[in-house]
């Protein structure tokens, strides 16, 4: 039978022309021929590429989505993960995370061969600065030659050796908090749909970057509210402890020199009483030894004797390096451990001396 395109004669049972390879099907009347099996194949090619594209985006966002889900303290991981991604789907050999901080940009992740700066100012000079500070995708066919609008990406760019560029902001709340920064070394704009991806990796960045964020404060938070619940909680023992002996100073003071151990983060804690010219222990937490019936001179020259004296409270960082304003001091805390570091800092107002050991954590 005659092929109705090419008019080449084909055996009855054959369904495609064996010369061009139209379907012998019947076109409809006034209408086109059949599509060609070769026409057929290429549209199978089509959509088994699109629906292979399109999958490849979804996994990588539920890729993402898992490292944010795994990592809520950590923004990082996520970070690696978008540029990774980023490069590989928007066919980008060069990937760059920027985060805002003050007046400039930080690199906060990075994947491909092209060097980059680690850091750049928050200027309207360059793409990604243009980018961050309008809020808008910049995207520039060859960087290399818009020298009015960019000239530190140009000089960046004929420096580095890259020419297309894509920049996408970071949003959180209608503001730009950093970008990512797509870059090929020829001139070669990225495609709707990648551009479209990249605007997706973004969003998922914000995400990110946002519960780590609010997962820091809700810690602060919750560290600050049990700060202050422990506080109460020793100052309401104090209190019980008063009212349960008012004839008795010594259960207070003993439990006021355990309560600043604990939460002064202080290694000993001492309380001091004044006795004419002198300072007498009245009650001792801590590992320093204590001689309870050994008076300490009230004087200038050691750290508790200058707090009562001038009536403040007096913190010194390392008292066996401060022989010269601190001579009994300096003495006294080498003589009780020595070659140990040693901070003190007395309360005039209680006449409490704590030591704080300035090498511990």
């Amino acid at each position: 039978m005659q092929c109705p395109l090419c008019q080449h004669e084909n055996p009855a049972i054959q369904k495609f022309c064996g010369e061009c390879g139209t379907s012998r099907a019947s076109p409809n009347r006034g209408g086109s021929p059949a599509a060609s099996y070769a026409d057929l194949q290429r549209e199978v090619e089509r959509l088994t590429r699109a629906l292979n594209e399109s999958l490849e985006q979804q996994t990588a966002t539920s890729e993402i989505l898992r490292v944010i889900s795994s990592s809520p303290t950590d923004v990082q991981p996520v970070l690696d993960a978008v540029a990774e991604s980023a490069a590989r789907l928007c066919e980008a050999p060069d990937v760059s995370i920027f985060v805002q901080e003050a007046d400039h940009l930080r690199v906060a992740a990075r994947h491909g061969p092209i060097p980059s700066d680690t850091a750049l100012p928050l200027s309207r000079e360059s793409g990604v600065g243009w980018a961050v500070l309008a809020g808008q995708t910049v995207h520039v066919a060859d960087m290399q030659t818009e020298l009015d609008r960019f000239p530190i990406s140009v000089q960046n760019a004929r420096r580095l050796g890259f020419r297309t560029a894509l920049n996408v902001p970071l949003i959180r709340e209608g503001f730009a908090i950093g970008a990512i920064s797509l870059r090929r070394a020829d001139a070669h704009l990225f495609a709707e749909r990648q551009v479209a991806l990249l605007e997706t990796f973004a969003d998922q960045a914000v995400i990110a970057i946002e519960n780590v964020r609010l997962f820091k404060e809700l810690e602060v938070r919750n560290r600050e509210l049990t700060e202050t619940l422990e506080q109460q909680t020793a100052t309401a023992e104090v209190l019980r402890i008063i009212s349960t002996s008012p004839t008795e100073l010594q259960p207070v003071l003993e439990v006021v020199v355990k309560s600043a151990v604990r939460f002064c983060g202080a290694d000993d804690a001492i309380i001091l009483r004044l006795d004419a010219e002198h300072l007498r222990a009245a009650a001792h937490h801590g590992p320093i030894p204590v001689d309870f019936g050994l008076p300490v001179p009230c004087v200038r020259g050691t750290v508790g004797g200058r707090s009562v004296l001038e009536r403040r409270a007096v913190h010194v960082t390392d008292l066996q390096a401060e022989a010269e304003e601190f001579p009994e001091g300096s003495a006294f805390a080498t003589r009780l451990w020595p070659g140990r570091p040693w901070a003190f800092r007395y309360c005039a107002r209680e006449q409490r001396l704590e030591r704080f050991s300035s090498d511990a954590p």
